[in-house]
């Protein structure tokens, strides 16, 4: 499995957890770049992870230095 499509799971099984939080509230995800060595973690608001998987394709969470 690759380290990007591991970490999406991670963070959507970090965002199921989450579920009975306030949708403002910050939380820590994992950098879903294909960099091996790459361990960021990236700070959202559950209302934009929501947003970035809401969209089609599913926008990926990147640390700041990964995004286009």
């Amino acid at each position: 499995m690759e380290q990007s499509t591991l970490f999406v799971q991670v963070n959507d099984s970090i965002r199921r957890l989450a579920s009975e939080r306030s949708a403002t509230q910050i939380w820590d995800f994992i950098c879903e770049c294909p960099e091996v060595t790459c361990h960021a973690s990236v700070s959202l608001p559950l209302t934009e992870f929501d947003e970035r998987r809401a969209t089609s394709p599913p926008a990926p969470v990147h640390a700041a230095e990964h995004d286009d």
